[in-house]
């Protein structure tokens, strides 16, 4: 189903080096209860609106959306990975119910500063990021620079050395967005109707500053570099027809999903619910035994 470039045994051993790392930062604070409102997240010059679920000790999971998207589109694997504990997903700047920024401050080194004030505020010591999607980007650049708090990184459906992208990027105006809805539905082709009346409408309230950054993310090459440079476990999913960056270092696993359109989440939560439990499971596991251990 799958092509694994080295064994689960070499993923393991990477998560445990960096978890033996993790360990030595302060412990989370815990919650009182389960948090299960949308609430305002403060970063630099404004707020992002998110949701937080759950409440346990497992691995906190935080999912980050691409090009145009909004939070909602995880709302089944946050109700899939609450139980035993938290999850999060967040509107990027400039997209869904976030603020725009006031600086017009939307390139990837901004959405990773964003993130890390998000981890921050929500005092996730230690992470898995999940990025569909130009999302990609942003939790890969964050894991190169923060390899000590990522446990683990999922990818979905990474969007990299794409032409199109960056010709629509530099569109004027008013060519934007019937352009970028074009774009758009070459990766809906393969999409149930709802998803593509979700994706559109996503899009159509999304600010253009936002998602010409986004697209710039999407034409350039540089997940690879962040991959490369991230030492722990990797995963990369793949739904039919979606192409993989590379060339990727060793140890980091492809899969490719058996449905569905480039929005997985929405058209197959199912089969990519499935594959993030299987990476999850170890990450947990291995954090449960050292903190046993400590």
């Amino acid at each position: 189903m799958g092509h694994r470039h080295t064994s689960t045994r070499t993923g393991l051993a990477l998560a445990a080096s960096v978890l033996t790392l993790a360990c030595s930062h302060t412990p989370e604070a815990p919650l009182p209860a389960e948090r299960t409102e949308e609430r305002r997240l403060a970063v630099a010059d404004g707020w992002l609106l998110g949701t937080a679920l759950g409440l346990g000790p497992a691995v906190p999971v935080v999912f980050i959306h691409g090009v145009g998207g909004h939070h909602h589109f995880f709302d089944r694997q946050l109700t899939e990975f609450r139980s035993g504990r938290r999850v999060l997903a967040f509107d990027q700047r400039g997209c869904g119910g976030s603020a725009d920024s006031p600086k017009g401050l939307y390139d990837l080194d901004t959405r990773v500063r964003d993130l890390a004030a998000v981890l921050d505020a929500v005092r996730f010591d230690s992470v898995i990021l999940v990025g569909h999607g130009t999302g990609a980007q942003v939790v890969a650049r964050y894991a190169e620079r923060n390899p000590v708090r990522v446990l683990g990184l999922v990818i979905v459906n990474p969007v990299s050395g794409n032409a199109e992208a960056a010709r629509v990027a530099d569109l004027p105006d008013a060519e934007f967005r019937p352009a970028l809805e074009t774009w758009l539905g070459t990766l809906l082709e393969q999409a149930n109707p709802l998803t593509r009346e979700e994706v559109l409408a996503s899009e159509g309230k999304a600010r253009i500053p936002a998602m010409r950054a986004m697209l710039a993310d999407a034409a350039g090459t540089e997940i690879v570099g962040s991959l490369a440079a991230y030492p722990g476990p990797v995963l990369i999913l793949a739904a039919p027809g979606e192409a993989i960056p590379g060339p990727l270092r060793s140890g980091i696993e492809t899969r490719r999903l058996s449905t569905g359109s480039h929005w997985s989440p929405l058209d197959a939560p199912d089969q990519l619910n499935a594959a993030l439990w299987e990476f999850v499971k170890p990450l947990d596991a291995a954090a449960m035994k050292l903190r046993k251990s400590g």
